[in-house]
């Protein structure tokens, strides 16, 4: 429901289609790219139960890095406009 409101607020309130499809790729393109890789390795570890090495910290850390990206990209395109 929550999706209906928020799809027919957008098309209401906004004059043009790309800033839709800016925010959608730069939160996509982030997940698919980065984050979901990372995400599915430190719970394949997790469930495996294997040892945490270097590479998991790794995984973690760049969760933790380039997740706030998606929301800091959308900002600064709202920003440049």
């Amino acid at each position: 429901m929550i999706l209906y409101v928020v799809t027919i607020g957008a098309a209401m309130g906004l004059d043009d289609i790309e800033v839709v499809f800016n925010a959608v790729g730069a939160i996509c393109s982030t997940s698919i790219a980065l984050l979901l890789p990372c995400f599915f390795y430190v719970r394949l570890v997790i469930i495996k139960e294997q040892p945490k090495n270097i590479k998991y910290y790794l995984a973690i850390a760049v969760i933790c890095l380039m997740g706030p990206y998606a929301l800091f990209s959308i900002i600064a395109l709202q920003v440049a406009e």
